[in-house]
């Protein structure tokens, strides 16, 4: 299926009518995801550790990144030119150590659960060898325009659905 054509502007932007799936299944990763993120002075506060507000931030970082990584495409060109928005339904994240200026954060992106118009990811952030945080998050797939569910479509799904057989965890189809 080919990008939708046809456009209308909403909101300042212009949104496709429609949507549309990637020409083909994205083979590209071979094992599971991982995100690096420089933690800077400026990312933390008066206690000089990470301002609590980044790390779901780094997070969902580490997600649109792996978007690009599994699908070949990034959040901006899957909602803009694809007509897909992916808005999260969904965030839970638990601190499990301190995340520190003083190392690479290592985001690690598994998929959890693929269902018919969503999508539930995990993510875990480590830094020095310690594991520093642990979230979960779910996101639906949309018409960009309309904001009704949809079904994922069947090359991103399959795309999706193969990174999940290769991260060595389990998880819902």
């Amino acid at each position: 299926m080919s990008k939708p054509t046809d456009s209308v502007k909403y909101g300042g932007i212009r949104l496709p009518k429609g949507y549309a799936d990637i020409d083909a299944p994205f083979l590209s990763l071979d094992k599971p995801f991982v995100h690096t993120i420089s933690v800077g002075w400026g990312d933390c506060d008066p206690a000089q550790i990470a301002y609590t507000a980044n790390i779901p931030s780094w997070g969902l970082r580490g997600i649109e990144a792996w978007y690009k990584a599994c699908l070949g495409i990034d959040w901006y060109v899957i909602n803009l030119h694809f007509g897909i928005g992916t808005p999260f339904v969904s965030l839970n994240f638990e601190f499990k150590s301190p995340i520190t200026p003083l190392g690479e954060l290592l985001v690690s992106v598994y998929v959890d659960r693929v269902g018919g118009s969503s999508i539930g990811h995990c993510v875990e952030g480590h830094q020095n060898g310690s594991l520093c945080f642990t979230g979960k998050t779910v996101a639906a797939f949309v018409d960009a325009l309309t904001m009704k569910p949809m079904p994922i479509p069947p090359n991103m799904r399959q795309s999706i659905q193969q990174y999940a057989q290769i991260q060595n965890r389990e998880y819902t189809s």
